[in-house]
């Protein structure tokens, strides 16, 4: 049984995923039929693109999806335009539908964690002594002349 599903690409901590039909026996991150599309949680919105047609006929071939795929469906509304399709909907109009969505959802993808800033202090190496920070002026008082003699006079 073909099953389309979630393949984690990337590094550690990095995770995105292509979405792929595969045999139910294959493991998360093994054989793979075909790659229908991609997912990246990291971006803010997150980046969802679907190869549409693609998975209207693996579906229409027997293809389960699994949770986390048809969560991904519900999200950017394929399941209820694949409901349309089976019902008899021209495929041209689905994904002319698709195209819209899609590029709404994906208008303005920034990353959800900003670069690291570079104010930032630089590493020390081993043996290197900690930066001594600039001489400061001291600063000139310009009442106590003037507050010292009214003091002496009051005692």
């Amino acid at each position: 049984m073909v099953r389309i599903r979630l393949r984690q690409v990337g590094g550690r901590n990095q995770a995105s995923f292509r979405i792929v039909a595969a045999d139910r026996e294959s493991p998360r991150n093994g054989r793979f039929i075909e790659i229908l599309g991609y997912y990246n949680p990291r971006t803010q919105p997150a980046t969802i693109q679907l190869k549409e047609d693609r998975i209207y006929q693996w579906m229409s071939k027997g293809a389960q999806p699994s949770d986390s795929a048809s969560a991904l469906f519900k999200t950017t509304g394929l399941d209820a335009r694949y409901q349309r399709f089976k019902t008899g909907d021209k495929i041209e109009t689905l994904l002319a539908e698709a195209q819209e969505s899609a590029a709404a959802r994906n208008s303005n993808p920034k990353t959800r964690f900003s670069a690291p800033s570079q104010s930032k202090k630089p590493r020390r190496k081993e043996g290197e002594s900690a930066p001594t920070a600039p001489p400061t002026e001291p600063v000139a008082e310009a009442n106590t002349a003037d507050e010292a003699p009214a003091e002496a006079a009051a005692e």
